[in-house]
């Protein structure tokens, strides 16, 4: 099985805390994979979430095993299913409800775990002879075969039916929600926020959360040279092929900086008479100004003029407006992203 798509089991070791009990893959930083240990750390709540993590996707199940030998009486355990979004054909709608529809697969997964009578003692056994990343390799050869037996079932039900050895994305289907803006108006910065502020919420588990949890993966900042005459994204070197697969802009600027509004709208204006002229479909629009150390932000009245959001809105475009500080306030910005991503959906 590739690393397109991993299943990893975790559990908290009372000596040693989390750990792998055992994966489909060795997980190491490069496989680019999220840090499941860390989400069990941070995570006691029983129930089924998403996590995105750029390249990889996950579904985790948390769940509880009664234990007499257990600090509280139950040990704590983790399914985890991780598949790469550069697999799926179409947009994050079907990444998410992929993920979703596993939730019921993973509960069923946990449920065999628990009638494996062996294994609650197996997890209180000193783990000094582990010569390996995994538990499972200390336990003796009954736990060894039942485990595996279940977590092979298991995998193959949770395994897309079409093959994973390599990525089958076609270009042609892309789409993604680019980030725009002038220049030094936090662009790059907004970006590693939303993936940090993602990895701290992880414990939500609301619908519009956990779609938030999936698009870190389409977000990409558009790029331009100094003279606005040549675009580019990751995968197409031209405006026109960037602007056909978008699914969504966010419009960055200094929110104390009138000039920086005025360029933040220059771009966006190129990009969309490109869209017009591709007859392309209306796509939602966020724009955020960016609070800069307390400074004096502009009037309302100038951002509404500038944008042409009340014109816009008239055309039937999605379209609003939020003034945040990316670097504190993380609500405010997840309330921006899934106002966004909800008009997606």
């Amino acid at each position: 099985m590739s690393q397109n798509q991993i299943l990893c089991i975790t559990y908290f070791d009372q000596v040693i805390g989390p750990s792998t009990f055992y994966s489909s893959e060795l997980l190491t930083i490069s496989t680019d994979t999220p840090d499941i240990n860390r989400i069990l750390e941070f995570n006691e709540e029983e129930g089924t979430f998403i996590f995105a993590y750029r390249k990889f996707q996950t579904v985790n199940h948390i769940f509880f095993i009664d234990s007499d030998l257990a600090r509280g009486g139950k040990e704590l355990m983790m399914i985890t299913y991780m598949i790469k979004t550069a697999i799926f054909k179409d947009e994050i709608v079907d990444v998410f409800r992929y993920l979703d529809s596993k939730g019921p697969v993973l509960e069923d997964f946990a449920s065999d775990i628990k009638r494996l009578n062996e294994l609650t003692p197996f997890l209180h056994v000193k783990k000094s002879g582990l010569n390996s990343d995994y538990a499972l390799e200390l336990a003796n050869e009954e736990l060894k075969h039942s485990f595996l037996n279940i977590f092979n079932k298991y995998f193959k039900k949770l395994a897309p039916k079409y093959r994973l050895e390599t990525p089958i994305k076609d270009k042609r289907l892309i789409k993604k929600i680019f980030i725009i803006g002038g220049p030094r108006v936090g662009k790059t910065t907004f970006l590693k926020n939303i993936e940090l502020i993602q990895f701290l919420n992880i414990k939500r588990n609301d619908l519009p959360s956990r779609i938030f949890e999936v698009v870190i993966e389409n977000l990409e900042i558009l790029k331009y040279d100094k003279n606005l005459s040549q675009f580019e994204c990751k995968e197409f070197e031209n405006l026109e092929n960037c602007v056909s697969f978008s699914q969504g802009f966010i419009l960055l600027f200094n929110l104390s900086d009138k000039d920086s509004a005025l360029k933040t709208k220059e771009i966006f204006q190129i990009v969309d008479n490109t869209r017009l002229e591709l007859e392309a479909d209306l796509t939602p629009i966020l724009i955020i100004g960016n609070k800069f150390y307390d400074k004096e932000e502009l009037e309302p009245e100038f951002i509404y003029k500038t944008f042409e959001i009340k014109e816009l809105r008239e055309l039937g475009v999605k379209i609003k407006y939020f003034p945040i500080n990316i670097l504190k306030e993380d609500e405010k910005t997840m309330d921006a992203l899934r106002w966004l991503i909800k008009t997606i959906v």
